[in-house]
């Protein structure tokens, strides 16, 4: 079979323009709707609320960064949207490839049972069928660095894609369904030690805007950006250089040996893990002493580790994991409370003494994204309130 050639419907995201500032995702005028050609992606861990309060929080990251793995390297040359939610993700990919993509959904599910012990929920519905339904998909490009730029979405259609994903009625029909399966984690590493706070807090926050009208969700939106901003001195990333630390703990590396063996146990696992440990201490010392070599840029590896962190997204929902004082999160707590009394929004905040990072290493150089969660449950458990908030509204 020959090179695929990626058509003008697939370039789509490739050549939308580009935001600077993070503030402008809240602007209508920022995003342009998806092809009706192609396909919201949700994954999602069942029962993640359960695993991660019997400890097993990194094995929720890990499942929900390794769906966005497993996509983008069954389609490598198409630039594809995706926003990492904790225990899942979601991404938009053009429905040309499904016959790439399913396969991997599947692969992605076998392993999720096989190495986890954890179910893993994989749907697929088409922009054409939200918009019929009067949901939009709406995307925008954010850089955050110079070599990193994350995705941005608007309009109700993701949200509407997970709550048919997830209904009992609809979601069978969304399924992969049965098939071929072969998964390839190529990329995925999770070497880091757990980013204690700065200020004393990581807080994982997520907010929905409650309005009847994209324009009065967007003004919604807006305000809170810039009343966090306010709140929060520097931005709040919970990411610095000062604070990160490569894993020495074997069980840190248990995660992603798991994934890439396939397995819990066995000779499999147990070489993926030594790998890397070992790959991993020979990092510790190249960073060390600020040496480039391997292909590794010690001297500045952290600060593009940094840079290229994905703290703050947008897609149907704010979602933000921020280093705070105690101080600041009780005044979000009490501004995001008092919005919600006034029925502007609805919100989940957790806090953590320390942040998780997830990473997706394409090259050390330049093409690498790292995913940050809160610790001890995250965004899962700001969602459960958020959630709550939902019930009643």
């Amino acid at each position: 079979m020959g090179a695929l050639v990626t058509t003008g419907d697939e370039r789509f995201y490739a050549e939308l323009g580009e935001l600077t500032r993070f503030e402008d995702v809240a602007s209508l005028a920022a995003y342009t709707p998806a092809p009706s050609s192609w396909v919201v992606v949700i994954t999602d861990v069942r029962g993640s609320t359960k695993a991660i309060e019997a400890g097993r929080y990194k094995d929720v990251n890990a499942l929900g960064v390794a769906s966005i793995v497993a996509v983008r390297n069954a389609i490598p040359d198409v630039e594809i949207p995706f926003v990492f939610g904790g225990d899942g993700a979601t991404l938009l990919v053009p429905g040309s490839r499904l016959d790439a993509i399913k396969p991997a959904l599947r692969g992605l599910q076998k392993t999720a049972q096989s190495a986890f012990d954890l179910g893993l929920r994989a749907g697929l519905v088409p922009v054409s069928t939200l918009r019929e339904s009067g949901h939009e998909v709406l995307v925008a490009r954010y850089r955050a660095s110079s070599d990193a730029v994350f995705a941005m979405f608007g309009g109700s259609g993701l949200s509407e894609a997970e709550r048919r994903v997830k209904d009992p009625e609809l979601g069978p029909t969304h399924e992969v369904g049965e098939g071929a399966a072969s998964a390839d984690f190529t990329g995925f590493q999770c070497r880091w030690q757990p980013i204690p706070a700065r200020h004393g807090e990581v807080i994982s926050l997520l907010v929905q805007a409650r309005a009847s009208d994209r324009a009065s969700a967007a003004a919604i939106y807006g305000e809170v950006v810039r009343r966090l901003e306010g709140i929060v001195e520097g931005g709040g990333r919970p990411v610095a250089v000062e604070s990160l630390r490569l894993a020495t703990q074997t069980k840190l590396f248990e995660a992603e040996a798991k994934l890439l063996s396939g397995r819990a146990r066995g000779l499999g696992f147990a070489w993926r893990r030594l790998q890397a440990s070992t790959v991993t201490s020979i990092g510790r010392v190249l960073l060390a002493k600020g040496w480039n070599a391997l292909g590794f840029p010690g001297a500045t590896y952290r600060e593009s580790v940094a840079a290229n962190t994905d703290y703050r997204k947008f897609d149907d929902t704010l979602r933000m994991v921020l280093d705070v004082s105690a101080t600041q999160r009780r005044a979000i707590e009490a501004y995001l409370a008092a919005e919600h009394e006034a029925g502007r929004l609805v919100y989940g905040v957790h806090a953590a003494d320390a942040a998780l990072m997830t990473c997706i290493i394409t090259d050390l150089q330049a093409n690498h994204v790292h995913f940050v969660d809160g610790a001890n449950g995250g965004y899962a458990l700001a969602a459960k309130q958020m959630k709550a908030q939902l019930k009643v509204a």
